[in-house]
């Protein structure tokens, strides 16, 4: 009876069907790969990772576990598995270039810039070289350490009051007689240039600031009112997400017709602080000025500002305030200075922007004017308004001309009548930028 069970079972199972197989399974390295292909980093490295000990000296499995640990981060990582590629491959020039790649972002600027020449040097596809091109000049300017950027004005300037003459002739009853005695006009060329150096420290957010100024302003009857002026400014500058703050030691000179006529030195600091859509600057000065034809008007000048600026798409509308005292030598030549100043500026092109102004200074002077018996105070009134055009520009940015046309009205009331005046100017000028 067994016997007979038996056999039928094994009847059974040798007769009947075989169960259909489900097919090889993908391999790890097949898994890794697409998962790669799809994005998902992560997950592709882990199986990758069990390729690699599977088979370490496979160089698919080598080349792309170093893909996916570089956009994962893992530079070091990386750069292992792409070094082993290169042992088995000393040829594989598109192994080269993702060991550039990691040894860029690990810092090692010259290893990158050694593997990005070896790849140039088999001569690369276009889009290749072009892209390797694009990480040496990358590298070039992060190593740049010295940058210089400056501006070249030339203008000319119709003054309708040059020598800012009253405008009554008799004041306490005399009247008045001489070159100043009434308004006289008269063309200035000028020409204004600044140099900027700056020196980038190891510390990204810390760097060294140097300006030059020049400025010469030649009239073309009234000669004793040419004037030479020269500024150089240098300090440092820290710079961070939340705030950019500049300070220089600073020191200038002025010549009127070729006379020396003012010297000055000390310190300026200016600090800006971005909030949202507005930008709030705060700044402050402190000079020695020494007169050199009125030992007199020697002094020591203090002022502060704050200059909020407001961007909102093509408008820009800032506002300025400060506060300024001289202490002379002589107290008639002393003041306490305040002023504000408004200006909406718009872009109306590309190329096209204008600008207007208005601002106020008041001036109460601290010592009797020994000659009009009295103590000066005056309070002056500005109108600017202006339009500048872009002309030209280079394929970098880094040149520009530029057009600008402004008119200037000045208002001055004072106590004392010789210092109530008019003034009216237009000018016209051209700015290179490099």
């Amino acid at each position: 009876m067994m016997r007979l069970l038996f056999i039928i079972i094994s009847g059974i199972l040798l007769f009947s069907p075989c169960p259909a197989s489900a097919g090889p399974s993908p391999s790890d390295f097949e898994q890794g790969k697409q998962l790669f292909l799809s994005g998902n980093y992560l997950e592709a490295r882990q199986y990758l990772d069990k390729a690699f000990r599977a088979d370490p000296a496979n160089p698919d499995i080598n080349f792309h576990l170093g893909r996916a640990a570089f956009e994962l981060g893992d530079y070091e990582g990386a750069l292992m598995a792409f070094d082993r590629v290169l042992i088995m491959d000393p040829a594989a020039t598109r192994v080269k270039l993702e060991i550039a790649r990691c040894h860029l972002r690990l810092g090692f600027k010259e290893m990158a810039k050694q593997y990005f020449r070896e790849v140039l040097a088999t001569n690369p596809p276009e889009p290749v070289w072009k892209n390797i091109e694009n990480y040496l000049a990358a590298i070039e300017a992060e190593d740049r350490r010295h940058l210089f950027t400056g501006a070249l004005t030339l203008g000319v300037n119709w003054d309708d009051n040059v020598y800012q003459s009253p405008v009554a002739d008799t004041i306490l009853g005399i009247q008045l007689t001489g070159p100043t005695a009434r308004p006289k006009s008269d063309r200035i060329y000028d020409s204004t240039v600044v140099f900027n150096h700056v020196y980038l420290f190891e510390e990204p957010r810390l760097s060294w600031k140097t300006t030059l100024t020049n400025y010469n302003g030649l009239y073309e009857n009234q000669q004793d009112l040419d004037v030479y002026y020269f500024a150089l400014g240098s300090g440092p500058v820290w710079k961070t997400e939340a705030f950019l703050w500049n300070n220089n030691m600073i020191v200038k000179y002025i010549d009127v017709e070729h006379d020396r006529y003012l010297g000055a030195f000390g310190f300026a600091s200016a600090l800006t602080v971005p909030a949202g859509l507005m930008l709030l600057n705060f700044g402050g000065r402190l000079e020695e000025k020494n007169n050199y034809q009125d030992p007199f008007r020697d002094a020591t000048n203090y002022m502060i500002n704050f200059n909020p600026v407001l961007v909102a798409g093509a408008n820009r509308l800032s506002a300025n305030f400060f506060k300024e005292r001289e202490n002379s030598a002589a107290k008639a030549y002393a003041y306490d200075r305040i002023g504000w100043a408004l200006q909406y500026e718009r872009e109306f092109s590309e190329d096209i922007s204008g600008f207007a102004s208005f601002g106020l200074q008041k001036s109460d002077y601290q010592g009797v004017d020994p000659f009009f018996l009295a103590t000066r105070a005056d309070t002056i009134k500005e109108f600017k308004a202006g339009a500048a055009k872009l002309l030209w520009q280079s394929k970098s940015s880094h040149r520009n001309l530029s057009s600008q046309l402004v008119y200037t009205h000045l208002d001055s009331d004072a106590n004392i009548d010789i210092y109530t005046y008019r003034k009216n100017v237009i000018s016209l000028s051209l700015t290179m930028g490099f």
